[in-house]
């Protein structure tokens, strides 16, 4: 039962983190004492995905759930929880590169669009 119960945590931990890394971007932008816990959740999740690592979040959870005795997901955890519920063939490797590249252009716009406005309140 507590392996369950880890499993599913870490599973809410990391679709929380992944809404977050999303919606906190223009949170961040717009409200700077955001911003610092922004880049805590953007900066380890940008460096797993552009070493090619498999997401620890991910290890952990799929470990967990074999340790329950239930036979964990195939493939990365927003396939499984955010494409499949929607869209059931899921990602293919192509298609993560696609969102991982959409995602960083938002992101980098928000930074972006926060030292901007940092700029102007600054001089102005």
């Amino acid at each position: 039962m507590a392996a369950w119960i880890l499993a599913f945590a870490i599973a809410l931990i990391h679709g929380v983190l992944a809404v977050f890394l999303i919606v906190g971007a223009p949170l961040a932008a717009r409200r700077p004492r955001w911003m610092k816990w922004y880049l805590v959740a953007l900066i380890p999740t940008g460096v797993v995905n552009l070493t090619g690592q498999p997401c620890p979040l991910t290890v952990w959870e799929k470990h967990f759930w074999r340790l329950a005795g239930e036979t964990p997901y195939r493939g990365g955890f927003i396939s499984q929880y955010f494409i499949e519920p929607f869209y059931a063939p899921g990602l293919r490797p192509g298609d993560e590169t696609i969102l991982l590249v959409a995602v960083v252009v938002w992101c980098l716009f928000w930074l972006g669009y926060s030292a901007v406005l940092r700029l102007r309140l600054r001089s102005g």
